[in-house]
């Protein structure tokens, strides 16, 4: 009562105060970051080491196995995977979420040191993940017919201007073919001559050379010596002298072995925009930038290099601008609950004045928030304003109640100030507790671990803060604003309502239910076995999809086939996606450097990433775009393997509608047993989709060196190698400056050389003697089926699988696909669900002990409030009123229960308990004035009847736009909002006459109470 008593008066010293509060706010609010989520950092590292030469299982042998028995026991370590490629080794690390990985990154090096691997190995490497290491922006740049040398002058400014934006870590072109001198050798004159591809590179690089002298003195000037002997024309290069003809004594020179020219890069990456020739930009920020600031940076220096240069930009994947939407939708929704609020309280008061103080408490307590949430360092995220949209029906719960009992001292004929004295201070303990309880259910999410504590922690501290401002605005600035502009109500207003069909009906209702208090119980536990059934049939789900209209199609075809096939077929799939009005733009990215963001690389894979249009412009969702697609697309080619997978900002928890597993055991059983498991999942309805990370042998020309007939020539192995992969790869053996521009030199054999294994025999080997022999003399040449990725998890050889699924849930895909792996695989075989059921299976763990904690906090709390075990056992019976809301509005909306629901119903456990306590505690203060226990449990029935249906209401209709699940961004936060919803309803009707019948059981006067007394009838 002290804190509204000072309040009123002083309103200047209030008026200050909230004045700074709001000025800080407003700096704050300009200062807090702009993210999509909360910063998430996975405990999750890779350790990175090539052995050039090995085969797999020589890799697997001496590199992989070793580095797994040394990591396998840091302590935290959840799981173990390694993927073994020829010359290479991937050793995944994936530790438990309270592990810090910086401070493991120390140990997990020690480890690596103290292994035992071979001298050829390469020292490992230690990466972390980092998100930002993804692009935020990737664009795409066409030309409009401009010259390639134009062209590539665009792309590079481009880059360059974008990387030098405030934020932006770096542009990375790829897909642009760079100019270079391209050295073409001639086997044939090669042979002729006697020369090597080793004798040209060291000819031009010991022509094309610079290097420092010392100090020449010349007077009192001391000169710093340079000596150089540079190509500087193609003309030079074609006249460069290699050698002399011991025969005809004429000059050999580079232009009688080889073409000199200059051409474009050999191709290993195509990229095309709309089935059109393109140049992709990947647009990375820095960590801790501004990802909307960033991104929205980044379009307006493209929107003003586009009327300067003559190309085309499109921005196929824009994080900030989705960023940006979710934000404002989320914005909106918040700002729309909040009038949906303060229309509740005009029409239950029938006065613009009292709204008109809640249109003032709102974004005060916001603005507080905004303040605190700074202080914090968080950022404003979907899931911090999702907290403050939860919030924006809780704000008012305390003003309305402060507000609504100020209304009725008036309506006694209090003069303003006093009303507002007593109003507030007959109410504070009652607010206070049920701020406090409220508050306190968020203490044990604070301590859930894994990706579901760092994405909700924000969140859970958000509403807490919204909560203790709302607390001190209702306690403060409205009774101070309520002694000042609140006018009395009409005399007999407050009866004509006592005596109005509404409140005469509750009456008649609340004593027929005292009367009847067996029924009472008995309707309410029927119906909360409804409700326990209701859940059971909604299924569950880790995180709810969100449709954000991007999706990615795979197209794989058979292993060894070449880029110019692949990307034939990719043209087929781009005009089909073309077809589809609800496509906006789609990249397809080919070769093995390609700009890809996820999954594997290869001149046999395409992958093209697909935009569609925005959700307001299509009636169809992300997930039926695909399922249509998927039919056309399998008919393209029969030996092409295509994969749609839907894309989400919230990857880490899983990829969208797919259920992701691992299969553990011997290698060939392994191999054995993945078609029957292909075979029965794709059997089952739900089923769309099954793809598995075996990778099938490729052909490759594979070249044995024969040792004695390599020494007979005077050669090692070695010198064939080294000869055979620079004949096959070319390489770049200097970089020089001629008037064209400066360019690299790039010598190779011709294209004849590589069009057939037959070609290759006839490749020159220089001897020590100074003559040549063809490569068939001394090595085999054999084509095979090279060998394949050995893919392992915690030290057992396994492969995984993902199943796309539809029109279900994950918790019954689950089951499904559990049932029937039970059904087919044999023991020895293990399985384990990964990706979202696991993280589900885990969450669910620790939302269930917060659920718990919640529930033993908020008993405590009250316990301390009332200073009484009695009443707050009374009040925690409305916790199973909630379920069956809940229960009815999952069933209704047919949404599964998740994570986010999971956090809906522990948001419950403190909010279904504030009509109760307030209920309870003026029962308490009608008893304290010596009122009967009958009447006073009537009573204060009929007199809290009106703010207790107001405050459900408004935290309900608060809560209707984020229910609805309007705009990007929202889907998330839906669920939570339908169960909050549901249990807020069920629980307040129930709790009016449920509360009632229990308290009169725990008093003593109304405990053996057989029927209401007359006098009160």
């Amino acid at each position: 009562m002290w804190l509204a008593r000072s309040a009123i008066r002083r309103p200047v010293f209030t008026t200050v105060a909230v004045i700074i509060v709001l000025v800080m706010g407003f700096v704050a609010l300009n200062d807090l970051q702009m993210d999509l989520l909360p910063d998430i950092q996975p405990p999750v590292g890779a350790v990175v080491a090539s052995y050039p030469g090995a085969g797999p299982e020589e890799v697997l042998d001496k590199v992989t196995q070793p580095l797994e028995r040394q990591l396998g026991t840091l302590p935290g370590l959840k799981n173990i995977q390694s993927q073994t490629r020829e010359g290479s080794t991937l050793v995944l690390l994936e530790f438990e979420w309270s592990q810090d990985i910086n401070q493991l990154q120390n140990d997990v090096i020690s480890r690596i040191n103290q292994t035992s691997l071979p001298d050829d190995v390469d020292t490992p490497s230690f990466l972390k993940f980092d998100p930002s290491t993804f692009p935020i922006i990737q664009l795409s740049v066409m030309t409009k017919g401009t010259s390639d040398k134009e062209l590539r002058e665009d792309i590079h400014r481009i880059s360059q201007n974008l990387s030098q934006l405030p934020g932006v870590a770096s542009a990375d072109a790829s897909g642009l073919r760079e100019q270079q001198i391209r050295i073409s050798l001639d086997a044939e004159q090669m042979k002729k001559h006697h020369l090597s591809q080793s004798d040209i590179r060291e000819r031009i690089q010991a022509t094309q050379i610079s290097q420092p002298g010392g100090i020449i003195h010349k007077g009192d000037q001391d000169l710093t010596a340079r000596v150089s002997s540079e190509l500087t024309s193609l003309k030079q290069f074609r006249e460069l002298e290699l050698a002399v003809d011991p025969r005809t004594g004429k000059k050999i020179t580079l232009d009688d072995v080889a073409d000199v020219r200059i051409g474009k890069a050999e191709q290993n990456v195509i990229t095309r925009t709309n089935n059109k020739p393109s140049i992709g930009i990947n647009v990375f920020k820095q960590s801790g930038a501004n990802t909307a600031e960033v991104s929205r940076d980044v379009r307006a220096e493209l929107d003003r290099l586009s009327k300067k240069l003559d190309v085309d930009t499109h921005i196929i994947f824009d994080q900030g601008k989705y960023v940006d939407m979710a934000i404002q939708n989320v914005s909106d929704t918040m700002v729309m609950g909040g009038i949906l609020a303060m229309l509740i309280l005009f029409l239950f008061l029938r006065s613009f004045r009292s709204p008109l103080i809640i249109g003032v408490a709102i974004p005060f307590s916001v603005i507080t928030t905004f303040v605190l949430m700074y202080l914090s360092d968080f950022t404003l995220n979907i899931m911090t304003l999702g907290g403050l949209a939860l919030g924006i029906g809780m704000l008012v719960d305390n003003s309305i109640v402060v507000i609504e009992n100020i209304h009725r001292h008036l309506q006694q004929g209090e003069d303003h100030k006093q009303a507002a004295i007593k109003g507030a201070g007959e109410v504070a303990g009652a607010v206070t507790a049920s701020t406090l309880t409220t508050v306190f259910v968020f203490v044990p999410v604070v301590f859930v671990s894994g990706i579901v504590g760092q994405l909700f922690r924000e969140f859970a501290f958000t509403v807490t803060f919204s909560l203790l401002a709302s607390l001190l605005v209702a306690l403060t600035l409205v009774p101070m604003m309520a002694a000042r502009i609140m006018k009395r109500p009409k005399t007999g207003w407050g009866e004509q309502r006592e005596q109005s069909r509404f409140y005469r009906g509750f009456r008649r209702l609340l004593q027929w239910s005292l009367a009847h208090r067996f029924a009472v119980i008995l309707i309410s536990l029927a119906l909360l076995g409804a409700g326990a059934v209701g859940v059971r049939s909604v299924g569950t789900e880790y995180l709810p999809a969100s449709d954000e209209g991007i999706f990615i199609v795979d197209v794989k075809m058979p292993q060894g086939t070449g880029l110019d096939k692949t990307q034939k077929v990719s043209a087929q799939v781009e005009s089909i996606l073309a077809e589809d009005q609800d496509i906006k733009t789609y990249q397809a990215s080919m070769g093995s450097n390609r700009n890809a963001i996820a999954g594997e690389s290869g001149r046999n894979i395409s992958q093209i990433y697909v935009n569609a249009v925005d959700k307001s412009e299509r009636s169809r969702s992300t997930r039926t775009i695909i399922n249509d697609l998927r039919p056309k697309l399998a008919e393209v080619d029969p030996d092409v393997e295509v994969e749609l997978r839907e894309q989400s900002s919230f990857e880490a928890a899983g990829a969208p509608n797919t259920l992701e597993f691992r299969v553990s055991g011997d290698k060939e059983d392994l191999q054995k047993w993945s078609g029957k498991i292909h075979s029965a999942l794709r059997e089952l309805d739900m089923v769309r989709q099954v793809t598995d990370s075996q990778k099938e042998t490729q052909p490759e020309l594979v070249v044995s060196v024969d040792r004695k007939q390599a020494l007979k020539e005077g050669l090692v192995p070695a010198q064939i190698v080294t000869a055979v992969s620079n004949a096959t790869r070319g390489q770049v053996v200097t970089q020089v400056d001629v008037k064209e521009g400066s360019y690299d030199v790039f010598l190779h054999y011709d294209e004849e050389l590589r069009d057939s294994p037959d070609r290759l025999k006839k490749l020159p080997i220089q001897t020590p003697e100074g003559g040549t022999v063809p490569l068939s003399k001394v090595a085999d040449l054999e084509v095979k089926q090279g060998p394949i990725t050995i893919n392992r998890s915690d030290l057992l050889d396994s492969i995984e699988y993902k199943v796309q699924y539809d029109g279900t849930d994950l918790g019954t895909v689950e089951q499904a696909v559990q049932k029937e792996l039970d059904r087919i695989l044999p023991s020895d075989l293990t399985v384990k669900f990964t990706g979202g059921a696991e993280l589900l299976n885990d969450a669910m763990d620790d939302l269930l002990l917060a659920a718990g904690l919640a529930v033993l906090f908020v008993f405590l709390v009250l316990a301390a409030q009332f200073e009484s075990f009695k009443y707050p056992f009374v009040i925690m019976l409305t916790l199973p009123l909630m379920v069956i809301g809940v229960a009815a509005a999952l069933w209704l909306t047919q949404t599964p229960v998740g994570v986010t629901a999971m956090i809906g119903l522990i948001v419950l456990t403190g909010i279904v308990v504030n009509n109760a306590i307030v209920l309870v505690d003026y029962i308490n203060q009608l008893k304290a004035r010596g009122v009967p226990s009958y009447e006073a449990i009537v009573d204060a029935g009929i007199t809290r009847l009106r703010p207790i249906l107001m405050t459900a209401t408004t935290t309900v209709l608060g809560l209707v736009p984020l229910a609805l699940g309007w705009g990007e961004g929202t889907e998330i936060q839906q669920p939570m909002a339908i169960v909050v919803i549901g249990g807020l309803f069920s629980s307040t009707l129930l709790t009016l006459l449920v509360i009632p019948v229990v308290y009169s059981w725990f008093d003593p006067e109304t405990r053996r109470m057989k029927k209401a007394p007359q006098e009160a009838k």
